[in-house]
């Protein structure tokens, strides 16, 4: 009879393989991190395609937990052979697309004066001091109203891709998932956040010492050090989201049996 693993245990295991997976390939994680930065951070600010992108972030997630399990499982796979494996789901990733662009439409609505205010704020010229007394409380209320799309697309996405699951199932077993591993889930990503913290300070410091001998490459090693932590971030939290998909939902290769019905 295997053994749950305690909190700190899972917690512990989970930054393990994590880790692991990053350093097997850190090129390619690097790289599936500046598409998800590119298509989900970049292109939607300069071209006005936030709906489109959040229309299309299930499949891309679901893409990304289908090559952290390739490698996992040490299967090589290319964009091909995962678009070709999940094409059969894709309505079913679109409609759960579908949802999130709603819900970020909601969200629009709920914070349209918000936004004005904060718009308004900005023209005054105001002091330091008055921007973050000001913004803090609209910023805590966007995290808060980002809670529930966090929730229903952190493992909805796989269950669709991989497992079959309808989208209702997969929203009701992530959304399931979330209260069963609640403490495991929250202290891992306080986790991978301190580490992400670290290897920003670290670097911050070794280009502090480079910019003392020239301030011009100083200013260009600061830039790509902070798009190169964003890319590591990002993709520190897509391999968090496969190890999580994996344990809780036993996803194994062949995608035998789940954990929730």
């Amino acid at each position: 009879m295997q053994v749950k693993p305690t909190i700190f245990g899972q917690v512990n295991a989970w930054m393990r393989d994590i880790l692991t997976l990053f350093r097997k390939t850190p090129g390619k994680w690097m790289l599936l991190g500046l598409a998800h930065v590119f298509f989900f951070a970049m292109l939607p600010g300069l071209l006005g395609l936030k709906f489109i992108s959040f229309l299309l972030l299930p499949a891309f997630l679901a893409l990304a937990v289908g090559f952290y399990r390739d490698a996992d499982f040490g299967r090589e796979s290319d964009l091909g052979d995962l678009l070709n494996e999940i094409k059969p789901s894709f309505p079913k990733l679109l409609v759960l697309g579908a949802i999130c662009v709603g819900y970020v439409l909601l969200i629009n609505i709920l914070t349209a004066e918000d936004a004005m205010k904060l718009d308004e704020l900005a023209k005054s010229e105001p002091k330091p001091e008055q921007v973050l007394e000001q913004s803090m409380p609209i910023i805590t209320k966007l995290m808060l109203l980002l809670v529930p799309l966090v929730l229903v697309i952190w493992f909805a996405p796989a269950l669709v891709a991989f497992q079959q699951y309808s989208v209702a199932r997969a929203i009701k077993s992530s959304l399931a998932a979330f209260i069963q591993y609640l403490l495991p889930l929250v202290l891992t990503w306080v986790a991978v956040t301190l580490v992400i913290m670290l290897s920003m300070t670290l670097a911050g410091v070794l280009v502090g010492m480079m910019s003392a001998a020239s301030k011009a490459m100083g200013g260009f090693l600061m830039l790509a050090l902070v798009f190169a932590c964003l890319l590591f971030a990002s993709a520190l939290m897509l391999a968090f989201q496969y190890v999580s998909n994996r344990d809780i939902f036993k996803m194994s290769h062949d995608n035998e049996e789940r954990l929730i019905p």
